[in-house]
């Protein structure tokens, strides 16, 4: 499966298991679907790494999936505060 597809079909299962817990945004899967398409895959295609693109798109649980979907650790506590992408920025 490629990468789109694989990305893809994370944040499907993200907001399917989201959908039974209080709090629920029914149109956050839609928001999860942009970020793949108009700033991720432009990211990577640019010369970004993977990790790079969604850690600088994407927090938290969601971003931990996304990675893990890809075959990449979990995000670093500096990655989830923002560090990586200040440093990336230098």
């Amino acid at each position: 499966m490629d990468l789109h597809y694989t990305l893809l079909h994370a944040v499907t299962e993200y907001d399917r298991k989201q959908s039974t817990r209080p709090g629920y945004n029914r149109y956050a899967l839609a928001h999860y679907l942009g970020a793949i398409n108009e700033r991720i895959e432009p990211a990577i295609a640019a010369g970004s790494t993977v990790r790079a693109a969604l850690v600088s798109n994407l927090s938290g649980r969601l971003l931990d999936v996304c990675l893990k979907s890809v075959g990449e650790p979990v995000s670093t506590r500096e990655e989830q505060r923002g560090g990586g992408w200040l440093n990336r920025q230098a």
